[in-house]
């Protein structure tokens, strides 16, 4: 078996794969100075476990066979998305709040886009438009929708004396949402598309990180304590 190492500054990235049930996982381990470890499945579907420094293949290996049906569904459901490509047109169904919407496209003169609460209705000089119109409906509904979300959170928050610093909006590939250790949160526009609970169970996951910036046990016992039902939530995230 090979092993290609490359050493960067303060990582130390090495390719490896364990056999398991006759099925192949090629992975690669990321050290860094980091306390936690985790397995990450990136957009092009590759397998990351970040650890620290001394975290070992051995160790590593082992923690790929203990999350394996995890890793292989989500790879499944990787390659099922790129096969679900969205191209916007004429006929499409698209998300919204957790329900699909019929998309019409109309030639005109003028860029612009209406939802009815039955469907989009786009009027746009140009096919290629049609995305880059969604998208800045999709970001003005998120400002709005999110802000909805995160203020009742965000009060449930004061008790512990935490809060927030910003709460943006971005694209992510791989995530739903991110807390920095300056207490910034990012949502992912894409989280748009989910109902509103599962958006909400993303805000309380973050709003968590200002009071565990980790995902120990107390992180956990944190979330169950100020969303009961968080796990059921979750099962509603799809996979990006």
């Amino acid at each position: 078996m090979r092993t290609r190492s490359c050493l960067l500054t303060k990582i130390n990235l090495m390719e490896h794969s364990v056999i398991i049930n006759g099925y192949t996982v090629n992975y690669t381990l990321k050290r860094s100075r980091r306390r936690s470890v985790g397995i990450k499945i990136c957009p092009n579907g590759r397998i990351e476990v970040i650890a620290p420094f001394l975290y070992t293949f051995s160790q590593a290996d082992t923690l790929i066979k203990q999350h394996i049906r995890w890793i292989r569904k989500r790879l499944d459901i990787l390659k099922s998305n790129e096969n679900n490509v969205k191209k916007y047109v004429e006929g499409e169904k698209h998300y919204y709040l957790g329900q699909q919407y019929l998309l019409k496209v109309n030639d005109g003169h003028e860029n612009t886009i209406q939802f009815d609460g039955n469907c989009f209705n786009v009027t746009c000089t140009s096919p290629e438009n049609v995305e880059v119109l969604m998208y800045r409906w999709y970001a003005k509904q998120a400002f709005i929708v999110f802000k909805e979300c995160a203020e009742p959170l965000i009060l449930q928050f004061r008790k512990y004396n935490v809060a927030p610093c910003k709460l943006g909006i971005r694209k992510m590939k791989s995530r739903w949402g991110s807390c920095s250790r300056k207490g910034n949160i990012s949502l992912n526009l894409e989280m748009i598309k989910l109902p509103k609970i599962a958006i909400e169970q993303v805000i309380m996951h973050e709003l968590c990180h200002l009071v565990y910036f980790n995902h120990s046990k107390d992180f956990y016992n944190l979330m169950t304590k100020e969303m009961p039902d968080w796990e059921e939530r979750k099962k509603m995230l799809k996979f990006l």
